[in-house]
């Protein structure tokens, strides 16, 4: 969480991986209201191991006491104090020099928290909205628990864009906008590529799921949150069997799956999440996992078609459409 911290001002200001600061509004990322500020008057940047900063202005900024040398990098050291304009004017101290981070600022206490591919808001005991990251297409999403997934009921999220969430607001700070472009330059996957396998014990107090695909397998660390998709797959068999169309296959009520699986609508919300999120950091490549789990009005399913499950040593069901992989 690289950031400066201004001495006249409660909150700090993080750093954009290229951060520039200045009087002209909307040029800069941080704004200072004065005559003898220059519309871009420095530059800060983080290289890939430190931060530099290096002045772009008429009148001069200056690092602990001495001038910069115009357009020549100087690199930050944390307790470094900088001027901007005159060397009598307050110093910004440096404060931390961390790599940057995707960050969700709380905009009451300027407080930060670094922002994970999936997060719960307002947090994970009772979760009102997500906030994933999509690699297929580089965007943020913001999604209420409740509605559909990613690109039916989730609205697309910017850098610096406003949050409310129950009664907390945030400000989406994405430090570098490249990062969504290095995460699709890697091969992408979605879920519904995999074959998911799941073994469960006789006693079903224990499912484990794998990941299959082509050379790559997966197992996963065993979660509660399995048994909810073990349970959405057996629903989608039942209707593969008796031979109802691809597009109407596995629709479960809301209300019924939270009845018989003893949970309420916010647990089952989370353990969904909690299923994107596990499978999204278990694979080697960013996926994207939004089709996981499928939503329509109160409704739910398995987005994946194909599975197959165990139970102890014997296959219990498979889908018709996958290869033998065991």
């Amino acid at each position: 969480m690289a950031c400066l911290q201004h001495p006249e001002r409660d909150h700090p200001v993080y750093l954009m991986a290229h951060h520039t600061v200045g009087r002209r509004q909307g040029a800069v990322d941080t704004r200072i209201p004065s005559a003898e500020i220059s519309g871009i008057h420095a530059a800060i940047q983080w290289t890939g191991t430190h931060w530099n900063i290096r002045d772009l202005s008429r009148n001069g900024t200056w690092l602990n006491g001495q001038q910069l040398v115009p357009a020549r990098n100087y690199e930050l050291q944390q307790g470094d104090k900088i001027s901007f304009g005159r060397a009598s004017n307050p110093a910004w101290s440096v404060i931390n020099l961390d790599e940057p981070e995707n960050l969700l600022i709380d905009l009451a206490t300027g407080d930060a928290v670094t922002l994970e591919q999936y997060h719960l808001l307002p947090d994970e005991r009772e979760p009102l909205a997500s906030l994933h990251f999509n690699p297929v297409n580089g965007h943020w999403l913001y999604e209420l628990t409740g509605n559909s997934n990613a690109g039916d009921g989730a609205a697309v999220v910017s850098h610096g864009e406003r949050i409310d969430c129950g009664l907390h607001s945030w400000q989406l700070f994405l430090p570098d906008n490249q990062g969504a472009t290095k995460e699709l330059s890697l091969q992408q996957m979605t879920i519904c590529e995999f074959t998911l396998r799941f073994s469960v014990s006789h006693h079903e107090e224990h499912v484990q799921l794998q990941l299959c695909r082509a050379d790559l397998q997966v197992a996963l660390p065993a979660r509660i949150h399995h048994y909810l998709l073990l349970y959405l797959a057996r629903a989608r068999m039942v209707d593969i069997e008796r031979g109802i169309d691809p597009d109407a296959q596995g629709w479960v009520s809301i209300q019924v799956a939270t009845r018989e699986l003893g949970i309420t609508v916010n647990h089952l919300n989370t353990q969904i999440f909690r299923a994107r999120k596990q499978i999204a950091e278990s694979l080697p490549d960013a996926i994207d996992t939004s089709g996981l789990v499928e939503r329509r009005s109160w409704e739910i399913r398995l987005g994946c078609r194909n599975f197959e499950i165990f139970k102890g040593s014997r296959r219990e069901s498979r889908t018709g459409n996958i290869a033998e992989t065991v």
